[in-house]
C-alpha cells in the first residue's frame, strides 16, 4: 500500500523520538528515511539516534527506510561488500526494511558498472536471508559537471538487475536526477518490474537544487500519469525542505492523497 515519507536530511529535529513525532504526527506522514553515514553525527543518525530506532519505529508502527552513501566503485570489491554489510547488520538491530544506496563513480562508466554488479552480487543473498531491501537510486547525466556518476540511464539498472537477479534488489526514482538526466518517463517506464521508491524533489534541470514541490521544472504531471499507468503503490519520500514555508509540503501532500489514494 502507498506511503508517504519524509528524509530526515529535510526538516529539523533533535532526537529519534521527536523526529518520527515530528514527521508521523505534526505532518501527518507514514514515516521517516533516515540518514546512515559512517561519522555518525549530524546531519546523519548517531549511535545514540540508531539504538532508539526500533522503539520509535514500534511506537508509530512505521516502515523504516535508511539512506546509505558509500561510493561503491571506489571502494572496490575488497571494501564494499564489507561496508555494505555493516548497514545491513544496523538495519536487522533496528528494524529498517531498505537501505537506498548510489552506484557511485567512475572514470570507466562501464567498468564502474560491473565493480557495482561485483559488489551488490557479492552481498544480496545476506539482504534477501535478513528480508532487507537494496534500493539503487538514479543519479545525475554520467557527463554532468564530469561527476561521473553511475546509473542515470534505464540500460544501467536494466544490465545489473539482469546480472543480479534478487528479489531484494529494486529501484529508487529520484525525480529531481530524472529531471537532469531528461528520462524521467523512460526510467519509470522501463524500470517498473523494479520500482518500490520514489524521491520527490524539484528543481530546474541543470542542478540538484532540491527546490520545493512544483517550484522547478520537473514534469509531475506526466509522473504522476505514468505512475499510475504503471500501478505503482510503493513509497513516497518527501526530499525537498519541510521548514519556514510549508505550502509545496501541504500541496504536494494534496495531490499524492488525490492521485494514489482513490
Amino acid at each position: 500500500m502507498m506511503k508517504t515519507i519524509v528524509s530526515v536530511l529535510h526538516f529539523d529535529w533533535s532526537d529519534i523520538a521527536g523526529c518520527f513525532a515530528r514527521a508521523c504526527g505534526d505532518l501527518k506522514l507514514d514515516s521517516v528515511e533516515l540518514s546512515l553515514h559512517d561519522g555518525f553525527s549530524r546531519p546523519h543518525c548517531t549511535r545514540t539516534d540508531i539504538a532508539s530506532i526500533r522503539a520509535a519505529k514500534r511506537k508509530y508502527n512505521a516502515v523504516v527506510l535508511a539512506h546509505i552513501w558509500e561510493n561503491l566503485p571506489e571502494l572496490g570489491r575488497s571494501r564494499g561488500p564489507e561496508q555494505l554489510l555493516q548497514w545491513l547488520r544496523i538495519a536487522e538491530e533496528t528494524g529498517i526494511e531498505g537501505l537506498v544506496v548510489h552506484g557511485g563513480t567512475h572514470p570507466d562508466r562501464q567498468q564502474g558498472i560491473a565493480v557495482t554488479q561485483e559488489i551488490l552480487g557479492d552481498v544480496v543473498g545476506r539482504f534477501e536471508r535478513a528480508n532487507v531491501a537494496l534500493l539503487l537510486e538514479n543519479h545525475y547525466p554520467y557527463a554532468h559537471e564530469n561527476c561521473q556518476e553511475l546509473f542515470s540511464e534505464p540500460w544501467e539498472f536494466l544490465d545489473l538487475f539482469k546480472s543480479v537477479a534478487s528479489p531484494c534488489l529494486q529501484f529508487c526514482f529520484d525525480t529531481g536526477h530524472a529531471n537532469m538526466s531528461r528520462n524521467a518517463e523512460a526510467l519509470l517506464r522501463e524500470l517498473a518490474p523494479y520500482l518500490r521508491h520514489v524521491h520527490l524533489a524539484d528543481n530546474r534541470g541543470e542542478h540538484d537544487d532540491h527546490l520545493p514541490f512544483r517550484r522547478g521544472t520537473v514534469p509531475w504531471d506526466r509522473i504522476w500519469s505514468t505512475l499510475k499507468e504503471i500501478a505503482f503503490d510503493g513509497t513516497f519520500c518527501v526530499e525537498f525542505p519541510v521548514r519556514e514555508d510549508a505550502q509545496p509540503f501541504r500541496q504536494c501532500c494534496e495531490e499524492l492523497r488525490a492521485e494514489f489514494r482513490k
